[in-house]
């Protein structure tokens, strides 16, 4: 996770900020905007924890027998090769961002040229963290989100079939 936002700092560089590219997807979903970017982050974090709660749960209620280090394994595995072709794909294709702090005239849109190595090693953590520009091919909430509910439905007791 380090190295995939060491990567997303690096792209966040190369960022330049253009018009907002035509998408269905944003004519049929409105933007949250900046006072309630806060539910998504939300959701994302319910399913996070929803998860780690749900491979924990054997040495809690002691009831039926799921192999945690072995799921945690296959899960961890696979969100490593996605983030890893996630990285290859946000720097071979350069897109201008959609969101608000990346458009033409927000001062983080663009990251100055960074100083010393220590400014890139760090990530301007956290507000590189939350606010990067650049990646996006295919969103790593997305493949967390997806990889959590894909396992949940192989391996969970309760499927939504």
């Amino acid at each position: 996770q380090y190295i995939h936002g060491l990567a997303a700092h690096g792209v966040h560089y190369l960022h330049r900020p253009g018009p907002t590219l035509q998408d269905l997807g944003y004519f049929l979903l409105p933007e949250l905007g900046q006072d309630k970017a806060y539910i998504s982050e939300m959701v994302f974090t319910f399913v996070f924890l929803s998860f780690v709660l749900w491979t924990l749960h054997p040495f809690i209620f002691k009831s039926k027998k799921i192999y945690t280090v072995l799921i945690w394994c296959r899960v961890l595995a696979f969100l490593v090769a996605s983030q890893i072709l996630r990285i290859i794909t946000f720097y071979s294709t350069q897109l201008p961002g959609p969101n608000y702090h990346c458009r033409e005239g927000s001062k983080l849109a663009r990251l100055p040229k960074p100083s010393n190595v220590q400014e890139v090693l760090l990530i301007n953590f956290p507000q590189g963290v939350v606010y990067g520009c650049g990646d996006l091919i295919f969103s790593s909430h997305m493949i967390f989100t997806l990889v959590f509910v894909l396992t949940y439905q192989k391996y969970g007791t309760r499927r939504l079939t």
